[in-house]
């Protein structure tokens, strides 16, 4: 019998001690709380003593509101006042102990000349017609959670200046193809694209050829394409597309702008800006500059930059290669086969269009590339980004395009590439000198190979002359 009532003391002390351990965690939490009784206010205050592990009695009052009060007139900042008085006001405290609800405030303390921000929680205690009030220092919490809510608002700003600039901006799911729309302008939304959809692309090259102006459609359906679209940011970081959309009846100027959120490589952000007015304006000021400006860069037979053009090109990289910073380029020098018996066999307007198809065989060989008429029959190419890049590639498409040219007996024309050495070039005129070189190495073997070919003809026809 003395066993037995042995073991339940020690099972009751266990649990005592660990009803306290665990209350001792869970005080932890706080600096401080108090245990008031509503029937006459009065509250002992405990703390956690962390050293020892276990809660210490701080102290005690007869009035707890009494002493809210007196701290809220010397501690609280004036701002905070009434709403403190109100949230630990006997009748608000009784109400919430009737709901059994808790509630936690933020509140600010002037303390030691400085501001520090504390929660306040109120909770029902286990004992009946008794409530807890635990306080604990949330200083860094809560200015944590003022700086993120300021940055949020100045982000946010920044979000809506931004977004009043595009008409529409779509938020594209590249996995499932799903895309939500958020427009911006009433205009666009007349065109019934959709708030959401399943299918972006699908949606967009279905609606292309209705909203899209007929000249910009083929170039906009090759653009829109998914794989292309894609494979331009891969190699960019973003696609620009500027194009005209009918709108109102009437086409406008627009430029997209597509790139992927940063990080997320799955999703995709397109924006639509109505730039028509800024478009309109430019074409205008253009116009009105106009014919003196381009004639003094422009070549008048081929449309291409000239030799004033290449020159402050020239100039601009001679700047830059001084001041030692980084320049990757590369210079082609092409130079037109047969100008001279063009222009005496069949006159000086075929010579005039055999140079223009000299021009947009080059053109279409460097698509990204500015292209300089420097002479009567010389050209210049300055290869740098993508073209220069791909350079290799390029010139090998360009010889095929001249050897193909020359079986069908249309314009050929010799051609040289030298790379920017910054070991050893200290100007664009080093490099240009290279490619030039390069150049009429080209044109002296494809002389000698000419003149092959025509003694081994000449021979071929002697041999068949009967004697």
């Amino acid at each position: 019998m003395n066993s037995a009532q042995s073991d339940n003391r020690k099972k009751q002390t266990d649990e005592n001690d660990a009803f306290l351990q665990l209350g001792f965690v869970l005080a932890c939490e706080y600096d401080s709380f108090f245990i008031i009784k509503t029937k006459d206010n009065s509250y002992i205050q405990y703390c956690p003593d962390r050293w020892r592990k276990m809660l210490l009695k701080r102290g005690e009052g007869a009035d707890f509101m009494e002493a809210m009060r007196n701290l809220c007139d010397s501690c609280v900042a004036k701002e905070d006042r009434a709403d403190f008085l109100e949230l630990f006001s006997r009748e608000h405290l009784l109400e919430s102990l009737q709901r059994n609800e808790t509630f936690t405030a933020h509140v600010k303390f002037h303390m030691e000349g400085s501001a520090m921000y504390h929660d306040i929680k109120v909770l029902p205690f286990a004992a009946p017609e008794e409530i807890v009030v635990c306080v604990r220092n949330a200083d860094m919490q809560v200015r944590r959670e003022i700086r993120i809510n300021a940055e949020r608002k100045i982000y946010q700003s920044i979000v809506d200046a931004l977004s009043n600039r595009y008409e529409v901006i779509y938020y594209v799911n590249l996995l499932t193809g799903a895309y939500s729309e958020y427009n911006a302008s009433e205009t666009y939304a007349n065109l019934e694209v959709g708030k959401t959809g399943k299918d972006f692309f699908r949606d967009t090259q279905r609606n292309m050829k209705r909203d899209i102006y007929p000249e910009d459609y083929q170039m906009m359906r090759d653009a829109m394409d998914p794989e292309h679209l894609l494979s331009t940011i891969r190699e960019n970081g973003s696609a620009s597309i500027n194009y005209r959309l009918i709108l109102g009846g009437a086409p406008r100027y627009v430029t997209l702008y597509a790139t992927h959120p940063t990080d997320d490589p799955l999703h995709l952000i397109i924006a639509v800006a109505n730039v028509d007015a800024d478009v309109k304006r430019e074409m205008s000021y253009r116009e009105a500059l106009g014919s003196a400006m381009m004639l003094a860069t422009q070549d008048a037979l081929t449309g291409l930059k000239n030799k004033h053009a290449y020159a402050q090109k020239e100039s601009e990289l001679d700047k830059r290669i001084a001041a030692h910073e980084p320049a990757a380029f590369a210079v082609v020098v092409c130079d037109v086969n047969g100008l001279k018996k063009v222009n005496d066999t069949k006159g000086h307007v075929a010579g005039d269009a055999y140079i223009r198809c000299a021009g947009q065989l080059i053109c279409t060989t460097f698509t990204h590339s500015p292209v300089y008429r420097i002479g009567g029959d010389e050209f210049v190419v300055m290869l740098e980004g993508r073209d220069y890049e791909n350079r290799i590639r390029l010139m090998q498409k360009l010889g095929r395009l001249v050897e193909e040219n020359d079986r069908q007996q249309q314009v050929t024309l010799a051609s040289g590439i030298a790379d920017y050495s910054p070991e050893t070039d200290i100007c664009v005129q080093d490099v240009f000198e290279r490619a030039d070189s390069a150049m009429y190495r080209q044109k002296k073997c494809s002389r000698y190979r000419s003149m092959s070919v025509n003694q081994k003809q000449k021979s071929g026809a002697e041999e068949k002359i009967p004697q």
